[in-house]
Formats: C-alpha cells, sequence, structure tokens
C-alpha cells in the first residue's frame, strides 16, 4: 500500500507500508500534485505454508534438551532443538533456549492450549527463522520470552485466542516480508492480544518492517484485537515500514491505545483500512531521519477491496518530525468517514525520545 500524505502545508513523500501478503513499491519524493496516487498494491500468493520447520516429522512430545544452561537475566534456560508439532493440545513449553537456524525456533499447527513461557529464542539465518509460528491454532500464550536477531518475532496465521504480553524483542532481521515483531494474519475472534511487550530495533544491527502488523484480521466488538501498553523503539532504514499498522487489507475491531513509540520507522501508528478501528492515547515520537514520514493517519488504501468506516484517534501526543525536516504529526486520507475524536489528539507536542527510558531491553 502506498499513501501520499496530501497535507497542502508541506508536499510530502510517498508512503509505503510492505506487508507479509503484499508486494509494494516505494517511490522517491515527489511534490505532492493533490491528485489521489494510483496504487501498486500486488496481492502475493497467500502463504500459510511459507515458514517451514526444520524438522519434517510431526512432534508429539517435548525435545531432549541438553544439560548445559544458559544463564540471561533473571533467568536460567536448557538448550533445545527447534520444535515443530502438529496437533498437540494442552502442554506448556518452558524455560528453553533455542537457535532458529534456518526455520522456525517454535513452528505450531492446529494446537490448542498452549502456553509458551520463559525462554529464549534467538539467531535465525533466514527469512523462515521466526521465533514462534502458529497456523491454525487456539488459546495460545507467549509471555515472559526473550527474541533477539531472528527473522520475525510471532508470526501468527488463521488463530484465534493468541495472547503476546511481557515478552522482550530485540534487532528483528527479516528480510522482507518479515520483519515484524508480531504480524497476525486473518486472525479472528476474541482473545486476540499483545500487550505490555517491550520491542527494540538498533539501527544498523536490525532489518526491520512494522513492529506490529494486523493484516486482514478480525476480532470482536466485545474482545477487538488488542495492541496495548507496549514500549516500541527503533525502525528504518526501510522506507516501507514503521510503528503500528491496523486494518492492513482490511478487517474489523481492533484498538491500538497507550503504546510508546520513538523513532519506529516512516510513521507510527496508522489506519490501512477496515471497520472498528480506534488509535487511543498513545504516545508517539520521531527526530527527522532519512525514511521518517507522518506520525498517526487513517487513509483507505484498500479500497477496491475494503471499506474504512467507525475510525477513531483520540487522545494521542505526537511529535513527528518528517525526512524533509518538518513537523508531520498526523494526516486524515478523507476517506475513512469523519474520524471520532480528531481534536482531541495533541500534534507538535512537546515531547522527546524520553518519553522511553534509556534502556528497555532487559533479557538476555
Amino acid at each position: 500500500m502506498k499513501l501520499r500524505n496530501t497535507l497542502t502545508k508541506k508536499a510530502q513523500g510517498l508512503f509505503s507500508s510492505v506487508f507479509i501478503l503484499s508486494v509494494l513499491a516505494f517511490s522517491s519524493c515527489q511534490k505532492d500534485t493533490g491528485a489521489k496516487p494510483a496504487s501498486v498494491l500486488q496481492k502475493s500468493q497467500q502463504d500459510a505454508t511459507a515458514i517451514t520447520p526444520v524438522s519434517t516429522s510431526t512432534q508429539t512430545t517435548l525435545p531432549q534438551t541438553t544439560v548445559n544452561a544458559i544463564s540471561g537475566a533473571a533467568a536460567t534456560y536448557k538448550t533445545s532443538e527447534p520444535i515443530s508439532y502438529t496437533g498437540v493440545n494442552n502442554i506448556t513449553i518452558s524455560g528453553l533456549s533455542i537457535t532458529a537456524g534456518s526455520g522456525p525456533a517454535i513452528s505450531l499447527k492446529n494446537c490448542v492450549n498452549v502456553h509458551i513461557t520463559a525462554s529464549r529464542f534467538v539467531n535465525g539465518t533466514n527469512v523462515s527463522a521466526v521465533g514462534v509460528y502458529l497456523y491454525n491454532c487456539t488459546n495460545v500464550t507467549i509471555d515472559n520470552c526473550y527474541f533477539n536477531n531472528v527473522a520475525s518475532g510471532i508470526f501468527a496465521s488463521t488463530s484465534t485466542g493468541i495472547y503476546i504480553t511481557n515478552n522482550q524483542m530485540l534487532n528483528m532481521q527479516g528480510p522482507y516480508p518479515r520483519g515484524q515483531f508480531v504480524q497476525f494474519v486473518s486472525c479472528y475472534g476474541a482473545g486476540n492480544k499483545i500487550m505490555s511487550n517491550k520491542f527494540e530495533n538498533i539501527l544498523g544491527s536490525s532489518n526491520p518492517e512494522d513492529a506490529i502488523n494486523i493484516f486482514q484480521s478480525n476480532g470482536t466488538s466485545a474482545s477487538p484485537i488488542t495492541i496495548a501498553y507496549n514500549w516500541i523503539r527503533g525502525g528504518g532504514p526501510s522506507k516501507t515500514g514503521g510503528g503500528i499498522a491496523l486494518g492492513d487489507g482490511g478487517g474489523s475491531y481492533q484498538t491500538a491505545s497507550e503504546n510508546i513509540l520513538v523513532n519506529s520507522g516512516q510513521y507510527g501508528i496508522a489506519i490501512a483500512a477496515g471497520t472498528v478501528m480506534s488509535i487511543l492515547n498513545n504516545q508517539i515520537y520521531a527526530a527527522q531521519a532519512p525514511f521518517t514520514n507522518v506520525g498517526t493517519f487513517a487513509w483507505n488504501q484498500y479500497a477496491s477491496t475494503s471499506g474504512c468506516s467507525i475510525t477513531t484517534i483520540s487522545g494521542n501526543v505526537v511529535n513527528f518530525t518528517a525526512a524533509g525536516g518538518y513537523q508531520n504529526s498526523n494526516w486524515d486520507g478523507g476517506n475513512c468517514g469523519t474520524i471520532i475524536g480528531w481534536s482531541t489528539n495533541i500534534w507538535g507536542a512537546n515531547i522527546t525520545a524520553a518519553i522511553l527510558p534509556a534502556t528497555i531491553i532487559t533479557m538476555l
């Protein structure tokens, strides 16, 4: 998807958010003529099995772990080979250190009631090497885990009841279409939450796209897909990635609230399409960088396939400097209806990178 900010105050560059099921192009900065940009969206094959576990067998018991232990901050792990389960229910995976290598550290398909906790997932070597891959799973909790130097942290597809909380992730490596800390694709129903995590990409040591991406996923009115209380720092140099993307490809009932983002990439938090999308009470800061564009926006980039309505952007505090050196905290693309709460936000706010502490990653 691609965005040209039509603010009359300043000319804007093209904005392109690249996600797992989309192949998109980024164009160089051009003067805005006020015309709607042509779509460059080309949908690639949906690939629920693109991430292939290293093991080709279906495991039904935990793999053997070695006796040597790795000590991290307030944790000791046993080393383990990558884990691949299909159709396994009611298990806990705890206290393991897994090197992803050329595939996912943990791959779960058709699994129910799984708890992954107090574990460590590191050092992937290619685009398939994510920390945790979930396909068609129900009721999976991932908490108190550390992810470092993997293609993406957690990739959940066609799943429900996915609860991701109190994890720390450092330096996602991509490459495209990976590079997210967390991505939901076609997830649905109640209980999908990404809450109280700490995520950081260090420029020059990472290759991220979006920090969090929600693609064609649907929560419920009583239980929207919730992204809340996360700390996110770092993005770029990609000109196609940023902070939190709601409604990528459409979807419904998604909320991003009370998050703190610092220098998250070319954008902060965005609504790309969908129904009942909310950006509430977040703090977003970005200093000028070659890839920065806009802090917060709503614009239906999938108008031919998805509506965009019942959109709320309220109570946010944003200071975002575009690559051109000017303040560019917000944009209303004009095709998501009247944005509820627009006047309650503080644009160009008096905030700095100090809204996050100097150190946010403490696990090893």
